[in-house]
């Protein structure tokens, strides 16, 4: 049985926040590497800390620096930018409640039983932003809104910022884990054909 979280919706537009008009899926552009953020800034869409309008529509005149989501903007967007250099999930943790401690709550996991606490948070209702590493490059970040779980491994249904998604799709790429397999590499990257290994997760909570 697949489990999607409760805060989306298809409509004309797409995939969208459930009861708005907030379309959640961010591409990276071509120069692009922060997937991290842009995977942030889709988790707090969802939850509905943030509009993706301030996310697509930036105005440095209209940022006020002094308020929680501007310090926020100004961090990801503007100090660091979606064209720096990827972040750990760890890193992220810490920047996110330096600068938006007071919208969110921020869990993290490592790879102790990382499994068993994506599930746990998509069964809340949670996206998840995973980050991972893969076997043939660099690492990558993602956000998990829902999962199938079967006898010996997971179906993680992902939105990837690296890639578009088809019209009409909760999805845009699926990340198998076999959880009874001891190898590092126990995961595997659907769209890109590739072995990983997911070792971090990041849960954000509206406060």
């Amino acid at each position: 049985m697949v489990h999607i979280i409760n805060k989306l919706q298809l409509s004309d537009r797409g995939l969208v926040v459930k009861g708005t008009k907030q379309e959640v899926h961010l591409q990276q552009g071509t120069m692009d590497r922060a997937c991290s953020v842009y995977s942030m800034m889709m988790c707090l869409i969802i939850i509905g800390s943030i509009r993706r309008r301030d996310v697509e529509s930036l105005n440095d005149d209209k940022i006020k620096g002094n308020t929680s989501k501007g310090r926020l903007i100004r961090t990801f967007l503007y100090n660091n930018g979606f064209v720096r250099k990827g972040k750990d999930l760890s890193d992220l943790k810490k920047e996110l409640l330096r600068s938006y401690r007071k919208s969110v709550t921020v869990d993290y996991f490592g790879a102790d039983d990382i499994v068993k606490n994506i599930k746990e948070s998509l069964d809340e209702n949670y996206p998840v932003e995973l980050g991972f590493v893969r076997k043939s490059k660099g690492g990558h970040a993602v956000v998990a809104i829902g999962y199938e779980q079967n006898d010996t491994d997971f179906l993680f249904y992902i939105l990837d910022p690296g890639y578009p998604i088809p019209y009409g799709q909760y999805w845009n790429n699926v990340i198998k884990v076999e959880t009874s397999s001891n190898r590092k590499y126990n995961g595997f990257n659907f769209v890109e054909k590739s072995a990983i290994q997911i070792d971090e997760a990041l849960v954000i909570k509206k406060q």
